[in-house]
């Protein structure tokens, strides 16, 4: 028979217990995260829109189609699910409806994709498509000694990977701030400093030469495609299409724009990089895509070689101008229409 001595030190223990989870519990809902579904903090702050993308009601008669990328696809910049509803409506006639699910945005890359595809898991999608090999480049501006496959030398991505590794966050919080603290602590005694996602330092971009992501993407386009293996959704890659004017030196700066249709907003190069580590990673990131195409069965669809190196087609290196999105819509379009991708 349990004595009264233990029974009262399991109880104390575990009220103990209790008033910690709360007063942790609170302290996180103070800075944003959600009282009783805190481990929804990672969409709520880092990936809010999914949010706002419920699933679609049970319509046979509709298709679900995903798109994953950059801002070259994102809603704002390209328009392009509009584009495709368009195609697709025409191509299809005895479908009644698409259901787009843009989830492209601008600055994110591969591990983004991958973190948004697995948040929509409640969803089903008749089509999957990617696009994306340049924002990668700028997690390549730091020396090989302090760059993090995981990418957590960009302040975004530690916070995103500490969320992560915490999937028991709905049911006790405590693991992740003890390890939030330790980590802090850690943090300030090593000083640590980390690189930006918007904004590439003059002093480190020299170090981008080195695509030090060539694994990490190919990690993650793995993830992505045995994650769309695995719920038996077809998976359009999409080859990387970009611009470098052929004998001129970008710069980065207002007279680059002279080589690209004007647009309303535009990139410059050094957004990621100095030109020649950013042309360099595209096409690595592009070698990439093609491999993984080939030991994931996926589909694979090479932009880069329909759509044509020419100012008319971009805004900059890799942002489509209108008349280039109207071709990569109508391009990727014939490729879903005559591989009878959409059922």
């Amino acid at each position: 028979m349990i004595s009264r001595r233990i029974l009262l030190s399991v109880t104390a223990i575990g009220l103990l217990l209790l008033f910690t989870e709360l007063a942790f519990r609170s302290a996180l809902f103070f800075f944003g995260y959600p009282f009783w579904l805190p481990g929804n903090y990672l969409q709520k702050k880092y990936y809010t829109f999914i949010d706002q993308m419920a699933p679609p009601p049970d319509d046979k008669e509709a298709r679900n189609i995903l798109i994953l990328g950059g801002s070259v696809v994102n809603t704002d910049w390209s328009r392009m699910e509009k584009r495709l509803d368009t195609l697709f409506q025409k191509a299809y006639p005895g479908i009644e409806k698409f259901n787009f699910f843009n989830v492209a945005m601008p600055g994110h890359n591969s591990l983004d994709n991958v973190i948004k595809y697995k948040l929509m898991d409640d969803h089903h999608f008749d089509l999957v498509i990617y696009y994306e090999a340049i924002n990668e480049n700028r997690a390549n501006n730091i020396s090989a000694e302090l760059f993090h496959e995981d990418y957590s030398h960009i302040k975004w991505y530690d916070e995103v990977n500490l969320l992560r590794a915490h999937p028991e966050m709905n049911f006790t919080v405590t693991p992740y701030v003890v390890h939030r603290v330790v980590k802090g602590i850690k943090d300030k005694l090593s000083h640590r400093k980390y690189i930006s996602n918007d904004v590439v330092d003059p002093e480190l971009a020299s170090y981008g030469s080195d695509i030090k992501t060539a694994k990490s993407y190919e990690n993650n386009i793995g993830a992505i495609a045995s994650f769309a293996n695995e719920r038996k959704e077809p998976l359009i890659l999409v080859k990387y299409a970009n611009f470098f004017p052929e004998g001129v030196k970008l710069t980065g700066e207002e007279t680059d724009k002279k080589y690209f249709t004007p647009c309303f907003v535009v990139s410059p190069v050094t957004t990621w990089g100095k030109p020649e580590n950013v042309q360099k990673g595209i096409r690595v990131h592009n070698e990439i895509l093609e491999k993984a195409h080939h030991t994931y069965h996926t589909y694979f669809f090479d932009m880069s070689a329909v759509l044509p190196k020419d100012s008319t087609m971009f805004c900059d290196v890799c942002h489509l101008s209108e008349q280039g999105a109207q071709l990569f819509a109508r391009k990727l379009s014939e490729y879903v229409v005559s591989n009878k991708l959409i059922k």
